[in-house]
Order: structure tokens, then sequence, then C-alpha cells
């Protein structure tokens, strides 16, 4: 886990395999899954690298390996500080969409909910 402070908070859901989500025998990822994002208003294809901690029902962050529900909510950390400043601020909104990437399939979508202070900094 990055040694700072989130910089969004999510909803996220994990696609079903009927969905075109993960594939074989559908499998929670755990906590320490890593990812990539693609912003929903981006008509680019690019991916983008974000560290997800996803959230108990009481708002703080499960245990490493803890199974992640198919809904959940999580903090986000963009990995990269110059990413953080020339690109994700492009997208980075509270409403704004995304999917969650494993190469190029989507597995997860998601809507941001909180956008922490010092993200816009």
């Amino acid at each position: 886990m990055p040694n700072r402070p989130p910089d969004f908070e999510a909803e996220v859901r994990f696609l079903t395999r009927e969905e075109g989500g993960r594939t074989g025998e559908w499998r929670p990822p755990r906590q320490g899954y890593r990812c990539d994002i693609h912003w929903d208003d981006d008509a680019s294809d690019l991916l983008w690298m974000i560290w997800p901690m996803f959230l108990d029902e009481h708002g703080q962050e499960l245990p490493k390996g803890a199974e992640v529900p198919q809904v959940s909510r999580a903090h986000f950390y963009i990995i990269n500080a110059e990413l953080r400043d020339t690109v994700h601020q492009a997208w980075l909104r509270i409403g704004a969409g995304f999917h969650l990437c494993e190469g190029a399939r989507r597995v997860a979508a998601g809507r941001v909910t909180t956008i922490f202070t010092h993200a816009t900094a």
C-alpha cells in the first residue's frame, strides 16, 4: 500500500463472466489486486496503472489477501504523481465512470464518489 493518502474513492462492481468479466471460473480478486484503469470519457484505448485498496462495510481498507466483494467501495492510489497531474486530472471528478482492466479485458465498472483534496492540489 502506498505510504500516502488515497487520491479518490469509488464504487466498484466486478463484471460476471457472462458480462465479459474475468475468465474461467469466477473467483473474487483479493486485497492486493493490481489492475489498470480506463476512464469512460477518454476516447483513447490507453490504460493506466492504478492501485485499488478495497474497503469493508465500515470504510476501512480490507486486510491484505482478503476476498473482495463483487460490489464494493475502494480507495484508489494513482501510481505516478506526474501522470496524476498531467493525465488523470482531465478525467477525475465526482461521478466520473471508469473500467478496471486486466490486460485488454474490462473486468469491473466504477464510479468516483469522493476526491481527496490533495489529489486536486
